[in-house]
């Protein structure tokens, strides 16, 4: 009688889908006491005790505290993903861009933006947890944008469209996140966006 593979085993495929489904669950976790507290308060027993789970099993998934919050924002760059994926193709990318991060009905995506700004800035070791996430995002960044251009435009100029984009994005968040002002955080955003159609020319702004 030939043994049955692993890979053909059903249990295997359960406990992938358990291991996958506990491990978002954690990182859910993570940004909800973010959300709800802050990030000096992310903590291995506060994000198990949210995901229903013991410190120990939190740490047989994830080496640490940094671990957890880092793979919520990597979740949140991948939804993002998803959103710039499913508008129309032959959209202008500035539109398709503003539109994700403007929608009034996606009120998931705007409160992750702002809980994550937020967070950016009222701690320097947020912010540097959520750059590195951001930055290696920009890989699929640049991809996106490659299949959205012309056949053939150069690397550089594609490199440079993304890190714009990024780097805008990154402006309304410090700006909406430091101070009390008339604007809401997809207005900023609005606005960095609009900033570079006019090509950063304060005279047309």
């Amino acid at each position: 009688m030939i043994p049955r593979s692993a890979a053909s085993d059903p249990r295997s495929g359960l406990r992938a889908r358990k291991r996958a489904r506990t491990e978002r669950d954690l990182a859910e976790a993570a940004y909800s006491v973010v959300r709800d507290v802050g990030f000096d308060a992310v903590t291995a027993d506060a994000v198990a005790d949210r995901a229903g789970v013991s410190r120990r099993t939190f740490f047989n998934y994830y080496p640490s505290v940094e671990s957890v919050f880092t793979a919520s924002v990597a979740g949140f760059f991948v939804s993002v993903g998803e959103r710039l994926e499913a508008r129309p193709p032959t959209e202008d990318l500035l539109d398709s861009a503003l539109a994700v991060v403007t929608d009034p009905g996606d009120s998931e995506l705007v409160e992750r933006i702002s809980v994550l700004a937020t967070a950016g800035e009222s701690s320097a070791h947020a912010r540097g947890l959520i750059l590195v996430e951001l930055h290696a995002w920009l890989d699929w960044l640049e991809g996106w944008l490659r299949r959205r251009l012309p056949p053939g435009t150069d690397d550089l100029l594609v490199a440079t469209y993304a890190s714009t984009l990024v780097g805008s994005a990154e402006a309304a968040f410090r700006v909406w996140a430091r101070a009390p002002h008339p604007l809401s955080l997809p207005a900023a955003l609005s606005d960095a966006l609009g900033h570079l159609r006019t090509g950063l020319d304060p005279a047309r702004t």
